[in-house]
C-alpha cells in the first residue's frame, strides 16, 4: 500500500513539474507571431535538410575505436543489452503486444531503451543487439493498423493521458535502424513509408499536449527521406498549433506565457530540452531565421542561469540554481546533448560541440557506475554518499534517487532507458559534412569515419588516433586510394588558447574561424597524417557560497571519496547480479583549498601515468585515469554529513560551509584529484579558503 501511494505521489509530483514546463519559449518579436513563423521560401524534397551549416552522417558511418569502443562495449555487455532481463517495465512487452497500463509511462521508458540500444548496436556493429531490438521494432511495424497507426491499440485513440510523446521516442529508434540499414536488408525504406502513413493518417493533435510537439523531429526525418511535402506542412502546422497554446490539462497555456530573455527557466528540464530544439530542426528544413533565433534564445537562458560545473544544467526535475548540491537527472544529460547537436548543425558554431563534449566527458560518465551495471537518477558535483535514503534534492528529500541502481527511477524508469542514447549519439555525431564538400571533426575521440568528399564524391577513410580528452594530441590518418582534395575542418575548443597543427610533421599556421574551426584546404595523399595539438591549461572557476572548482581542458577534476558498496536486491527492479547499490564514504572529504589564480602552475601539479592498452587497444580511462592533479588543501574540521533531526541514521551530503563559522586546520595536506567521470562519490566544488 505504501509503495503504491509513493508511486502515485511521485507521478503527481512529476506531472506538476511538467505542468510548469517551457515558460521561456516565447521571447520578444523575434520569437514568433505564429503566422510570421510560417512565412519564407518553400522547401522541396531536393533541398530537404539543406539549410544547416553542418550535416550529419548516417548512423554507422563513424565507428568508435580505442578507449571509446572499450567503454561502449562495456555498456553493451551490461545494461545496454541486459536491462530487459532485469527490471520492469523493460521486462514486459511494451511495443510488442502489451496493451495494459495505467499511463503512457511504460511505453516512454521502453522506447528510450529501444532507441538507445539500437544506436549502441549500430555504432558497435553488434548483430546480436540489433536482433534483440528488432524483435520489438518488427512487431510494431508488422502490427500497424489499417489506417497506418503504429503502436499499441490501447492508446490509439488519443484521449486523456494517452498521447504521442512515447511515439516520438520509439520513432527515433526506427529512424536510426532505417538510416543504418544494419544488418543489410532490414527494410529502411519500409520504415520511412510506415512512419509517413502513421503521421498523415493519425487523428491525434501533435501541437498539444505539450510533449506531442516533439514528433516534429520524426516528421521531418520522414519528410527528408520520402520528400512528401505534406510532412513538412504537418511539422510547421504542429509548431503553429503549439504556439497558439491550446487547452492542455497538464501544462496549461504555456506557449502564451511571455518570458524575458534574462529570466531563469521555471520548468521541467527534459520537456524544455526536447521542445526548445524543435525550432532548430524546423530551421534545418526551411531556412526560416525566426526558428533559429527562437532556438538559440531558448538555450541561452539555460547557460545564463542553470549550468553546473560538469556541463549539464541543474534539472531535478525542474531547472534550479548552481550550488554544489544542485543536481541533474540523467535523462537531462542525454536530452540536452541531443538538443545541442541540432544547434551545432544549424549554426555551424563549435561552441555547441564544446558543450556536448563537456557534458559527456564529465556529467555523463560521473552518473554511471564504471562497470555499467548501475547509474544514478540524480547526480551532482558534490556527493559524499549515495544511498537509498540520501537524496538531498527538492523532488524527494530522503528518497532513493541518488543511489546507484540498474533502474534508478523504479516506476519512473526513464533514466535507465535514456542513458543508453548518450554515448552512441556522441559517436554518431563526431564527424559532419560541410556545405563545400568537406568534412568537419566536431567531437574528438578515437574513431574511424568512411565517407565521400569533394566535388567527385571520392571515398576517404580517416582514422582518428588519440587518448583525448586525457591527452592533448589528436592524429588524423587519411586513407584513400588516390590523392583527394577537400576542406578538412577541425574544431578548436573555446578553452584552447594556443592550438598547433602539422601535416606529416610540418607545422601549419592555424587560423580560427569565427565559428571556432580551423580549415585545412589541401590535396591529401594516401597515408597523410594531420596532427592537432590542443594544449590544456589549468583553470579555476567560481561557484556560489564561495565555492571553487578545478578544470583542465574539457575535464573537470574531483577529489574521489573512497566508498563502501553495499548491494540491495529490490524485487521487480533488480537481480542478484544487478542489485541496487548504497555507497557510503570511507575516506576524508572535508577539505578546503586556497589557490592563487595567477600562479596556478606553482599550486597545482599535473601527474601523468602511462597508458597501458590491451592487445586489441582496449583501455578504460575512467577506471584507470592516466592524468591527475595534485594540490594543497586543509581540513575543515566541523564540516560534517547532515543528519535528519528525526532519524540520526539518515545522512545527507551537506552544502558548502560558512567559512566564518567553521574551524580550518593549520595542517596542509596534498590531495590528488582525478577526472570527474572517474568518481562515484566526490568533492568537485571546494570551499575556497583565503591564501
Amino acid at each position: 500500500m505504501e509503495e503504491k501511494q509513493h508511486l502515485a505521489e511521485s507521478e503527481l509530483s512529476r506531472r506538476e513539474f511538467v505542468r510548469l514546463a517551457l515558460t521561456s519559449l516565447v521571447s520578444s518579436a523575434a520569437l514568433l507571431g505564429a503566422s510570421r513563423a510560417m512565412e519564407g521560401a518553400e522547401t522541396t524534397a531536393s533541398t530537404a535538410h539543406s539549410y544547416g551549416a553542418l550535416h550529419p552522417l548516417l548512423p554507422g558511418t563513424v565507428l568508435p575505436e580505442g578507449w571509446l569502443r572499450t567503454y561502449l562495449e562495456k555498456e553493451g555487455a551490461q545494461l545496454g543489452s541486459k536491462l530487459p532481463q532485469i527490471s520492469i517495465p523493460f521486462t514486459k512487452a511494451y511495443w510488442a503486444g502489451e496493451e495494459t497500463a495505467e499511463s503512457w509511462w511504460p511505453w516512454e521508458q521502453k522506447a528510450y531503451w529501444l532507441d538507445g540500444a539500437t544506436r549502441l548496436a549500430v555504432v558497435l556493429q553488434d548483430e546480436q543487439l540489433v536482433a534483440q531490438v528488432r524483435t520489438t521494432i518488427d512487431y510494431t511495424l508488422a502490427h500497424a493498423a489499417a489506417d497506418g497507426y503504429l503502436g499499441p491499440k490501447f492508446f490509439s485513440d488519443p484521449k486523456g493521458d494517452f498521447h504521442r510523446w512515447p511515439h516520438a521516442l520509439l520513432f527515433r529508434g526506427l529512424a536510426a535502424i532505417s538510416d543504418a540499414n544494419f544488418p543489410q536488408g532490414t527494410g529502411g525504406d519500409a520504415i520511412a513509408a510506415a512512419m509517413q502513413k502513421h503521421y498523415l493518417s493519425d487523428k491525434a493533435s501533435y501541437g498539444t499536449p505539450t510533449r506531442n510537439v516533439i514528433n516534429i523531429e520524426s516528421m521531418l526525418w520522414c519528410y527528408e527521406r520520402t520528400g512528401d511535402p505534406r510532412l513538412l506542412a504537418l511539422a510547421e502546422s504542429t509548431w503553429q498549433e503549439f504556439m497558439k497554446g491550446g487547452a492542455d490539462p497538464e501544462h496549461g497555456n504555456l506557449s502564451a506565457q511571455l518570458v524575458y530573455a534574462d529570466a531563469p527557466v521555471e520548468c521541467h528540464g527534459v520537456t524544455y530540452a526536447e521542445v526548445s530544439k524543435q525550432p532548430a530542426v524546423l530551421y534545418l528544413h526551411t531556412g526560416k531565421e525566426e526558428y533559429l533565433r527562437f532556438a538559440v534564445a531558448a538555450q541561452r537562458r539555460i547557460f545564463d542561469h542553470h549550468m553546473l560545473v560538469d556541463g549539464i544544467p541543474s534539472t531535478s526535475e525542474t531547472y534550479r540554481t548552481t550550488t554544489a548540491l544542485d543536481s541533474h537527472e540523467t535523462c537531462d544529460i542525454s536530452d540536452h546533448t541531443w538538443a545541442w547537436g541540432f544547434l551545432l548543425m544549424a549554426t555551424g558554431d563549435a561552441v555547441w560541440a564544446d558543450r556536448v563534449e563537456r557534458a559527456c566527458f564529465n556529467a555523463g560518465a560521473g552518473a554511471i557506475k564504471n562497470d555499467w551495471k548501475a547509474l544514478q537518477y540524480f547526480s551532482c558535483p558534490n556527493q559524499f554518499l549515495a544511498t537509498l535514503n540520501s537524496d538531498h534534492n527538492a523532488l524527494e528529500p530522503g528518497g532513493f534517487l541518488m543511489a546507484y541502481q540498474p533502474n534508478p527511477g523504479k516506476a519512473g524508469a526513464c533514466c535507465a532507458g535514456n542513458v543508453h542514447r548518450l554515448y552512441p549519439n556522441y559517436v554518431i555525431r563526431m564527424w559532419m559534412k560541410t556545405n563545400d564538400g568537406g568534412l568537419a571533426a566536431v567531437l574528438y575521440g578515437p574513431s574511424k569515419v568512411k565517407t565521400v568528399v569533394g566535388p567527385d564524391k571520392q571515398q576517404v577513410e580517416i582514422e582518428q588516433t588519440t587518448h583525448y580528452p586525457f591527452d592533448e594530441q589528436i592524429h588524423f590518418r587519411i586513407n584513400t586510394d588516390r590523392p583527394v582534395s577537400f576542406p578538412l575542418s577541425l574544431r578548436i575548443p573555446s578553452w584552447c588558447e594556443a592550438p598547433q597543427l602539422s601535416v606529416n610533421g610540418t607545422a601549419f599556421a592555424i587560423s580560427r574561424t569565427e565559428h571556432g574551426f580551423t580549415v585545412l584546404h589541401r590535396t591529401f595523399h594516401p597515408g597523410d597524417v594531420v596532427t592537432l595539438t590542443l594544449p590544456m591549461k589549468i583553470a579555476v572557476t567560481r561557484w556560489p557560497q564561495d565555492g571553487i572548482a578545478i578544470e583542465r581542458g574539457p575535464l573537470v577534476y574531483s577529489l574521489p571519496i573512497q566508498g563502501k558498496w553495499v548491494p540491495r536486491v529490490e524485487p521487480q527492479y533488480t537481480t542478484a547480479e544487478y542489485p541496487s547499490w548504497e555507497l557510503t564514504p570511507e575516506s576524508a572529504w572535508n577539505y578546503g583549498i586556497a589557490l592563487n589564480e595567477e600562479k596556478l602552475e606553482h599550486h597545482v601539479e599535473i601527474r601523468k601515468s602511462p597508458v597501458i592498452e590491451s592487445a586489441d587497444g582496449g583501455w578504460d580511462p575512467w577506471e584507470n585515469p592516466p592524468i591527475a592533479l595534485r594540490l594543497a588543501a586543509r581540513k575543515i574540521e566541523n564540516w560534517e554529513l547532515q543528519s535528519n533531526p528525526e532519524d540520526a541514521n539518515q545522512k545527507f551530503t551537506p552544502p558548502l560551509p560558512e567559512l566564518s563559522a567553521v574551524k580550518v586546520s593549520e595542517t596542509v595536506e596534498r590531495l590528488v584529484l582525478v577526472p570527474y567521470g572517474s568518481t562515484h562519490l566526490r568533492v568537485t566544488i571546494f570551499p575556497g579558503l583565503k591564501s
